[in-house]
């Protein structure tokens, strides 16, 4: 396949999924290893992320975080709630961190053409972005509504580019790419047991009500009143049972922000079926990620062996 690659432009179209992209890192590498040139990047949410260092070529310092990453490294990032009315953080913190790594503020200085994708909040339109800042235009790509307020970009407001193209395919063709490899990490959203648990027990609630003392059935007539009041506090402690489960059940329901995050993502990998069927590209690799959370970024060596992995039996 890949001699049938030379003399034409490749394009890379790197999809969305927040700690999932980590995979991204792992298909880049075996690409390199494989001596394939990429030509020009195209990348929506965390796809733009890891597209922008690959175009700067910053890569290494990416993959150096994400080797070292943990949950007091990542406070770095996102350790910062704003509360604002239209957004849990505005993202400062990310920017300034982002920055500081990355290197490059303008699309202009970039050794690989690049785009990054948004949507228009007020008309839903995909919005590619290709010149002024880069950085402002990441943070718009990555803008999950609710959790990151959106980002105004001339008269435009701007959220998370995965709600109308989780993996753009066609930002890659428009670029000039003859050879399209797409990586989408939306699919394969795994069973979130805490939802299920929660359903289960919506479903199963008795209502315990009043406790009373039972009738007594014909067979209990002859009872003894201690052999009476003996069923009655089997009752009681049956009922306490379901009780309990009932309120165990509750304390794994998910909260607001995990309900928000995982709607969005269903709805992400359902939108990326579709276009990808619409618009498919001359390589799919689709990393097995559906086990990591929109938000383990902590992950990221998992995401990256799945990304390597993904790869290696797309080239083959």
């Amino acid at each position: 396949m890949r001699r049938g690659w030379k003399n034409k432009r490749v394009g890379l179209a790197l999809g969305s999924g927040g700690a999932r992209g980590w995979a991204h890192l792992g298909v880049l590498e075996v690409l390199q290893e494989n001596g394939v040139e990429v030509h020009c990047v195209a990348g929506t949410s965390m796809g733009a992320v890891v597209g922008s260092f690959f175009a700067a070529g910053r890569e290494p310092a990416l993959r150096e975080l994400a080797a070292d990453l943990d949950w007091n490294r990542l406070r770095q990032f996102f350790w910062e709630i704003s509360l604002s009315r239209s957004g849990l953080t505005d993202g400062r913190r990310l920017l300034e961190e982002t920055a500081k790594l990355l290197g490059h503020r303008e699309f202009r200085e970039l050794d690989i053409p690049f785009r990054a994708v948004a949507t228009d909040l007020a008309g839903g339109a995909e919005v590619v972005l290709s010149s002024g800042d880069m950085l402002q235009a990441l943070r718009a790509s990555i803008s999950i509504p609710g959790l990151f307020s959106p980002v105004r970009i001339g008269r435009r407001l701007l959220v998370d580019g995965g709600l109308v193209n989780p993996v753009p395919v066609n930002v890659a063709r428009d670029m000039g790419a003859q050879v399209v490899l797409a990586v989408d990490v939306s699919q394969g959203i795994r069973e979130d047991e805490a939802v299920r648990t929660e359903a289960e027990a919506s479903d199963g609630d008795v209502p315990v009500g009043p406790l009373r003392l039972p009738r007594k059935t014909d067979e209990e007539e002859a009872a003894s009143p201690m052999q009476v009041l003996e069923n009655f506090f089997d009752d009681v402690e049956k009922k306490m049972r379901r009780l309990k489960a009932s309120w165990r059940a509750r304390e794994t329901k998910p909260d607001m922000l995990e309900v928000l995050v995982r709607s969005v993502r269903i709805m992400e990998a359902q939108i990326a079926r579709t276009r990808l069927a619409a618009e498919p590209p001359d390589v799919l690799i689709e990393p097995n990620v559906g086990g990591i959370g929109t938000l383990d970024f902590q992950r990221a060596k998992e995401a990256m062996a799945a990304g390597r992995a993904a790869a290696e039996k797309a080239l083959s």
